[in-house]
């Protein structure tokens, strides 16, 4: 009897296995394109082991419209064929689909060690559009895991070479990853300057080089900037490329942003089909990027058309996701989603809360991501580019006289004259050279800090006009309700009161942080009153601040009147942060056209000639601000003897 059970408990599970199994395939056939399956079939048929390795490499370029299993098993058959290959480039591109493979499954930490390894492996040129692809990969996973900023950075290095090596293929591919970084930062007008670009760059040299994503990107910022009829005919474009290329993936983030553009335009069921289309691909490719942006698409749809119940469960499936799959970028999308759901439903208590979240997400991707530095990655690559520009006009300079040097070259008696005339001219265009560079890097200073003061202005002008008010709003609602909950018992007058306080706190720490980032006083009183409303506000009984202000500063410009308070709050904040002293006195005064400021305090000093404290951000900070004001700076300290710091600004 045991006997029978047993056989019968083995053909129980290779049944199991067979049926799990047809499924598997089943799946993985609706994800299948043309190119797929006849690459399939070449790999099966061919014998040649060269070629067949070359079919299986083609095979899994194609990952964008495959399932990760799929995947994974053609790159263990490569593995098989390259085990005991000499050949670099062929275990480089196995490893490069390694990398994908693993990026697919979650597993961003180990793709990025095999990238990093192999870029450093592959250095000479018959490794360099495979070098270029593992690049492109980084650039790609770090946008994933909402590390823009390097990502950028890694982009701009790519294509500065391809415009060095006038590679129109590369330059698209690095253009369209820039574009799409700052359009996962949310800033739509960069992003759409260089996705133009793209598109530009593209139309040189009409290849087979994949352009659905750039116009799908494209498609995408016009939507958000509410531009229905360019978003219509980009997307439309994006599809029809996605389509001639067989990419799966493009082809599906077409259907979503065509579905967001049917909805704003009441094509209600229309949308509704093309999300449900999107979503079922997805899923079958697995790329779990995608999906997570593909469940918050849907919850979106979900709350405008009155679903909010639906649109809650697919937005919590995708934060799910999200969070088991490290898709950090994703999750202020995902939680926006479900705050409007929530909206829509009318639970007000989980509204808030979310909203909360997101702030706090925001917050941290804004520390990581912050405009200063974006900006100084901007600038050298600008920089970058016009040195390259000069240089090459350089050459072709060195060239023309090469040809008129060697003439009078025949000619002895012009000889030591020619000598003398290159000599001359070469250190005048050096001289030139010299004072362009500086003055371009004064340019890139200045763009900088006013690029940093413009994004002040922006985020205090969007806490105080949208988020804080959006506060009060909600507090003035809270207020009316408490109004009708007349009957409610104890426990429910307690948590009204501890959301009506909560509210309360949010907007006084929303107006502070407001307040911080771009003082109110300005516009009010000027420079003096600023500094001394900043210094009232030091809360600390340890530390005695005077502060002396004599002149008239009321002609002093804005900008010049703002990066001085700049300079003071540095100042401040590095003394109530490292110098441990009792006593702090700020003099500024105002006369002959220039203003003069000591800022003085007696803890504990430093080491001036400190290579580390001269080079620490603070210092820099201090420096680089008065050298934009034309200004002249004295730091005078020594261990145990405070610090004074003076400086002078002509105005």
């Amino acid at each position: 009897m045991l006997k029978l059970f047993t056989v019968y408990s083995a053909i129980l599970k290779k049944l199991f296995v067979l049926i799990l199994s047809i499924c598997t395939q089943y799946c993985f056939a609706h994800a299948q394109t043309k190119i797929i399956d006849s690459l399939r079939n070449k790999i099966v048929s061919e014998e040649n082991k060269s070629r067949k390795l070359a079919d299986i490499f083609a095979f899994c370029g194609e990952y964008r419209s495959m399932h990760p299993d799929s995947l994974g098993r053609y790159i263990t058959m490569a593995k098989t064929f390259t085990a005991n290959d000499d050949d670099i480039l062929n275990i480089a591109n196995t490893e490069y689909f390694e990398a994908i493979y693993l990026n697919r499954l979650g597993k961003t930490d180990s793709a990025l060690l095999l990238i990093d390894k192999n870029i450093l492996l592959l250095k000479n040129k018959s490794g360099q559009s495979i070098r270029d692809n593992f690049s492109l990969l980084k650039s790609n996973i770090l946008i994933r895991n909402n590390r823009q900023k390097e990502s950028i950075q890694n982009s701009l290095a790519l294509l500065h070479e391809a415009e060095l090596e006038k590679d129109i293929a590369k330059e698209v591919k690095a253009k369209t990853m820039i574009g799409w970084a700052y359009m996962e930062l949310g800033q739509n007008r960069d992003a759409l300057n260089w996705l133009l670009q793209t598109v530009e760059t593209w139309q040189k040299k009409d290849t087979a080089i994949p352009i659905a994503v750039a116009y799908n990107n494209i498609a995408a910022v016009y939507n958000e900037l509410k531009k229905n009829d360019s978003a219509a005919f980009f997307i439309l474009k994006g599809i029809e490329h996605a389509k001639k290329e067989q990419n799966l993936t493009f082809l599906t983030n077409g259907y979503y942003i065509y579905s967001d553009i049917c909805a704003a335009e009441g094509k209600i069921v229309k949308a509704e089909d093309l999300l449900k289309q999107g979503l079922q691909i997805r899923k079958e490719i697995g790329d779990v990027f995608y999906v997570v942006s593909d469940l918050a698409q849907l919850g979106i749809f979900y709350s405008v058309n009155k679903q909010p119940s639906k649109g809650i469960e697919v937005v919590k499936e995708g934060i799910t996701i999200a969070e088991k799959n490290n898709l950090y970028a994703k999750l202020p999308f995902l939680y926006a989603a479900l705050a409007q759901n929530y909206k829509a439903a009318g639970d007000l208590a989980a509204y808030s809360n979310t909203l909360n979240k997101i702030i706090s997400l925001k917050d941290s991707l804004y520390k990581r991501n912050n405009a200063e530095a974006l900006a100084e990655m901007q600038a050298k690559y600008e920089l970058q580019k016009k040195e390259t520009t000069i240089l090459h006009q350089q050459y072709d300079l060195a060239k023309k006289n090469f040809f008129i040097y060697g003439i009078a070259a025949l000619l002895a008696a012009t000889l030591l004259f020619g000598f003398f005339f290159f000599k001359n001219r070469k250190r005048t265009q050096y001289l030139k050279l010299q004072a362009l560079q500086m003055e371009q890097k004064k340019k890139i200073t200045q763009a900088v800090m006013q690029a940093e003061e413009d994004e002040r202005k922006r985020i205090a002008g969007d806490l105080h006009d949208s988020v804080a008010q959006k506060i009060v709003a909600a507090k003035l609602n809270l207020e009316v309700l408490g109004n009708q909950l007349n009957g409610i018992g104890e426990p429910g007058k307690k948590i009204y009161s501890n959301i009506n306080s909560l509210l309360e706190e949010s907007t006084t720490e929303v107006r502070n942080l407001s307040h911080s980032m771009m003082p109110q006083a300005f516009a009010l009183s000027g420079l003096a009153n600023t500094i001394k409303n900043f210094l009232d506000k030091i809360e600390t009984t340890e530390l005695s601040v005077h502060f002396s202000a004599e002149g008239d500063f009321t002609d002093i410009k804005e900008n010049t009147a703002l990066m001085i308070y700049r300079i003071i709050q540095e100042c401040v904040q590095n003394v109530l942060k490292h110098a441990r002293a009792t006593k702090l006195d700020i003099s500024v005064m105002k006369e002959n056209n220039e203003l003069d400021i000591t800022i003085e305090d007696n803890g504990i000093g430093f080491n001036t000639e400190s290579t580390g404290i001269a080079e620490s951000n603070g210092i820099k900070n201090i420096r680089t601000r008065i050298q934009y004001l034309n200004g002249k700076c004295d730091i005078n300290s020594s261990p145990g003897n405070g610090t004074i710091i003076a400086f002078y600004i002509p105005l």
